[in-house]
């Protein structure tokens, strides 16, 4: 792999248990999540030690600004990069980009840029952006060309577009990584795969299968050499590790009936909140109007997407997936114990191998 990436949350998962800390993981998130500063640099901590690449900081309407989380967590780490997920029209672009670098100021060139622009239209609107995901996509080819402009301009200038126009602008100074730090654009929809060959370093899809992962890249490819471009892919894999196998798939089930017990015990309100179930219903995966059946749904099909088994086994499948093209692992693993991080750090030192 040319890259394995973790996470850093803003504040450990709901649960008064260490099991069922352990199992929130697993449900869809909640809409709030708290800001606990000591967790984020125990967490950013957690995955340079690891052997982690970069950390992604996710973004959602209700959740801490990713951009200061990862400024913070630069203060406890020297070489793991920290990636910002970020939904292109909630700022404007140039200030956006400065905020972008700076923080690969701070964090002395170690700072990329994870854009997502489907996301969830629920959440999206609680930010005040009402355009359609077509709409949205056409704004973020100028947001992204400005974007971009305002990263590597030696010197003020002027930019006229459909959604975007500003006279005289400029950073005022330069990133450290030249000529811009990484961006990487997921999605899975069509109007991604263009946005991502022609602006992102990487591109991260869902991939479902090998079979998947070879024609969707073999699709991007021919749409970035258009652009005179190559891309990195790049696949999320959540898994459960365990000493075996059987350990592993019995922790599995553990996690998967007790999380089935947490969410009855959640508020229609939390249920309803949530902007993955929101992102689900809005793209009718799971055919269920009801909001608690519909958490019941989410977490079934959770379960059925993990990569469950001992480390070994758990690697020899993400190695697959490098064989077939994709070169950078997001790797979402527990860490609420020793024993959690123990065997994360086993995995990443293995797909190092």
């Amino acid at each position: 792999m040319s890259e394995i990436i973790g996470g850093i949350l803003s504040a450990p998962p709901p649960g008064e248990t260490e099991f069922d800390r352990r199992t929130a993981h697993f449900l869809a998130d909640p809409r709030a999540r708290d800001v606990d500063p000591g967790h984020i640099l125990r967490q950013a901590g957690f995955d340079e030690e690891a052997g982690y690449d970069r950390s992604l900081i996710h973004v959602y309407s209700a959740w801490a600004d990713p951009w200061l989380i990862a400024a913070h967590a630069a203060t406890a780490t020297a070489r793991t990069g920290l990636t910002v997920a970020h939904r292109p029209g909630v700022i404007a672009p140039t200030v956006a980009a400065r905020s972008f670098a700076t923080l690969d100021n701070l964090s002395a060139g170690r700072a990329a840029a994870h854009v997502v622009v489907g996301s969830s239209d629920v959440d999206v609107r609680r930010d005040g952006d009402f355009l359609s995901k077509a709409q949205r996509y056409d704004r973020a080819r100028e947001y992204l060309e400005l974007f971009v402009k305002t990263l590597t301009a030696t010197e003020p200038f002027d930019y006229e577009g459909k959604w975007y126009q500003v006279e005289d602008a400029w950073a005022g100074f330069r990133p450290v990584q030249q000529p811009a730090p990484p961006i990487s654009i997921g999605g899975s929809s069509q109007e991604a795969k263009a946005l991502a060959a022609r602006f992102g370093y990487a591109y991260a899809g869902t991939f479902p299968s090998l079979d998947a992962a070879s024609a969707i890249r073999s699709e991007v490819d021919a749409l970035a050499a258009e652009h005179g471009r190559e891309l990195h892919y790049w696949k999320q894999f959540f898994v459960i590790l365990g000493d075996t196998d059987h350990e592993a798939r019995d922790a599995a089930g553990a996690f998967r009936a007790r999380g089935a017990e947490l969410l009855r015990r959640r508020s229609d309100e939390v249920l309803g909140s949530s902007a993955q179930l929101a992102r689900n219903r809005e793209r009718d995966l799971r055919h269920v109007a009801d909001t608690r059946d519909a958490a019941l749904r989410h977490l079934d099909a959770t379960f059925d997407g993990l990569v469950v088994g001992s480390v070994s086994t758990v690697a020899e499948l993400i190695d697959g997936y490098r064989r077939a093209g994709i070169d950078i692992a997001q790797v979402v693993a527990l860490t609420e114990t020793e024993e959690d991080r123990k065997l994360r750090s086993r995995l990443i030192a293995e797909l190092r191998r």
